[in-house]
C-alpha cells in the first residue's frame, strides 16, 4: 500500500476521490461514486480505487496490534 499522505494533502475534500490502481494518481473526483468513477474512466482507469474525502485531513496513527 503506497503513503497517501502527499498524494491526498492537497486533495478537494468533501467528496469521493477515483485513484489509480497503484494509489499514485487521483484520476476523479466527484459528489458520489458513480461522478468519480465516470471521471477515472474519462482519464483512462476503468477500476479506480474509491475512497471518501473528508473535509480536512488530520494525521492518524493505526497499528496491526
Amino acid at each position: 500500500m503506497a503513503d497517501l499522505s502527499k498524494l491526498l494533502e492537497n486533495a478537494p475534500g468533501e467528496c469521493w476521490l477515483a485513484l489509480t490502481k497503484d494509489e499514485k494518481k487521483i484520476v476523479g473526483r466527484g459528489e458520489d461514486i458513480a461522478e468519480a468513477v465516470e471521471e477515472a474512466k474519462e482519464n483512462g482507469e476503468d477500476d479506480p480505487l474509491l475512497i471518501w474525502s473528508p473535509k480536512a485531513w488530520i494525521p492518524a496513527v493505526y497499528s496491526n496490534v
